[in-house]
């Protein structure tokens, strides 16, 4: 898969990406549904609310600010009686980093295909 749009913005080194959109593909394959756009430069990513992934997302976006410091990220817990506890990652971006968002949403749509669903 390719690398995202980045180059000038992002600090973090170049070796590092890799690995680093290696845990967003990992976390993304865990989708319970299609991201889906609730905005024109917002994206919302839906997954089952097992244990300890609240942390997980948190520390992944938190060191995904401190090299892209461009992203919105909000994360919510959803309890409802009728669905299964779930976790939504949203994520935001100014317009002129439109193409950056369109890239992680490619991705999070490959790896949720790749895993099935």
């Amino acid at each position: 898969m390719d690398l995202l749009p980045i180059d000038d913005f992002c600090t973090l080194p170049a070796a590092a990406l890799p690995v680093h959109l290696m845990e967003f593909d990992e976390l993304f394959r865990r989708q319970v549904s299609v991201p889906r756009r609730i905005g024109r430069h917002r994206v919302e990513f839906t997954f089952a609310n097992a244990d300890g992934l609240y942390a997980q997302v948190s520390d992944l976006v938190a060191r995904e600010s401190g090299c892209c410091s461009f992203f919105e990220f909000t994360i919510e817990q959803r309890s409802q009686p009728s669905i299964e506890d779930q976790l939504v990652l949203r994520v935001g971006v100014p317009e002129r980093y439109g193409d950056v968002l369109k890239a992680l949403l490619d991705r999070a749509v490959a790896a949720i295909d790749k895993a099935g669903r």
